[in-house]
């Protein structure tokens, strides 16, 4: 039994060109503070215009904001019974570490039902070392059965996580994961040897985040500005990593450089090369101000050229 499409054409029908990311609803990811992410207020105008612009499916996790993501997300889809949208969320991420322990699952799906009103795609947030997948996917697999979810999958998953995923299932008898979400963007391509080739032949699919690296290919630190607090970019390790390296900045001007030449913003060049990628089914997108929609629209009327495929490859493959 797969929820998805067979094919890739399929499956970006059905999940739509991008996926709402909902980790800013009252923080971002993991984090709250003082200016950090949208009132409940804004983040129910955000999933409101999601909505009115196409997106599909609102991608949460129990963890995000403290969960204050979840109980805005939850309060949404209350005052809007019956919304042809699909609520995702994510657990096994907690203070202490990484946590796929069955009667752990069980419990937080309980809970992120509860408070979201329903789970359509429910997702192991990261790879548990201290629980093998033959104890953990059956969970999974018996909401998929009892018709509590509607498929589920697997974020932040390398090559070796995801295969054994994949044949622990089939050994066992289990529904598959049928969703990926890892990090991947022109400047985070691990996944390019080992992840997508297995997405690819199983017919996955991929929905990856921080397609714009947290900032850094949006144009917004190609000059030297450093993030601002409450930003993604001042909360994520990886994107300080980027901003220090000064091969990788060099190779982000010039990819400012291409885009100013094709007439947009280096958000939409990012997201139009995620967008016309074979392999990638849709990325997710968080949106917190109005601005952040241009580079959204920009991607989706950008003509794609083999040349301009062959320049991007060039800079960053």
């Amino acid at each position: 039994m797969t929820w998805i499409g067979s094919t890739a054409a399929e499956r970006r029908t059905q999940i739509g060109r991008f996926v709402l990311g909902a980790g800013g609803l009252g923080g971002i990811a993991g984090i709250t503070g003082p200016g950090i992410g949208l009132s409940e207020t804004d983040g129910h105008r955000l999933v409101d215009r999601a909505i009115g612009e196409g997106f599909k499916i609102l991608d949460t996790a129990d963890i995000y904001a403290g969960g204050a993501s979840e109980r805005i997300l939850g309060a949404w889809n209350r005052a809007h019974p019956g919304a042809s949208v699909l609520i995702q969320s994510k657990t096994g991420v907690t203070p202490d570490g990484p946590d796929l322990s069955p009667e752990r699952i069980r419990r937080q799906l309980d809970h992120s039902i509860e408070v979201l009103g329903r789970v359509d795609l429910y997702l192991a947030h990261q790879v548990d070392p201290g629980t093998p997948w033959s104890e953990s996917l059956p969970v999974f697999s018996s909401a998929v059965e009892k018709g509590t979810i509607r498929a589920y999958g697997l974020s932040n998953v390398d090559e070796a996580a995801l295969t054994t995923a994949l044949d622990t299932a089939d050994r066992l008898g289990l529904a598959r994961p049928e969703l990926i979400q890892n990090q991947y963007s022109l400047v985070a391509r691990d996944d390019d040897k080992g992840v997508l080739p297995i997405v690819a032949s199983q017919n996955l699919a991929y929905t990856p985040y921080s397609p714009l690296a947290n900032g850094v290919l949006a144009g917004r630190y190609s000059r030297g500005e450093r993030p601002e607090h409450g930003s993604r970019a001042s909360t994520s390790p990886r994107a300080g990593g980027l901003l220090g390296d000064d091969a990788v900045m060099a190779r982000v001007r010039e990819f400012d450089r291409l885009a100013e030449e094709h007439d947009v913003t280096p958000a939409g060049l990012a997201l139009a090369w995620l967008i016309n990628h074979p392999v990638v089914t849709a990325p997710i997108v968080g949106p917190s101000k109005d601005s952040h929609w241009l580079g959204i629209h920009e991607s989706t009327r950008l003509t794609w050229t083999p040349t301009l495929q062959e320049r991007l490859d060039d800079l960053f493959g």
